[in-house]
């Protein structure tokens, strides 16, 4: 049996990246987050939100927007 996981060492890919891989990476791979299904943007700024505040991820805020965009650029539905 051969168990495939994901890569670790995987970055988010394309423009505008380096606020996810900088502040994201730390606790989650890029490859767990792109199978996530496709998500609106409000969700995706809700789903930063929380984990800034419930987790206490050490997002700068300057970077917050970024992510959003980045995210609803890449796994953004309509």
């Amino acid at each position: 049996m051969t168990v495939d996981l994901p890569d670790s060492g995987k970055m988010f890919p394309g423009p505008g990246s380096d606020a996810i891989n900088n502040n994201c990476l730390a606790c989650h791979s890029a490859g767990m987050v792109l199978n996530r299904p496709a998500l609106p943007k409000s969700t995706w700024q809700a789903e930063v939100t929380k984990m800034i505040q419930n987790y206490k991820a050490p997002v700068a805020s300057e970077d917050v927007a970024a992510i959003v965009d980045h995210l609803t650029h890449t796994k953004g539905a309509e």
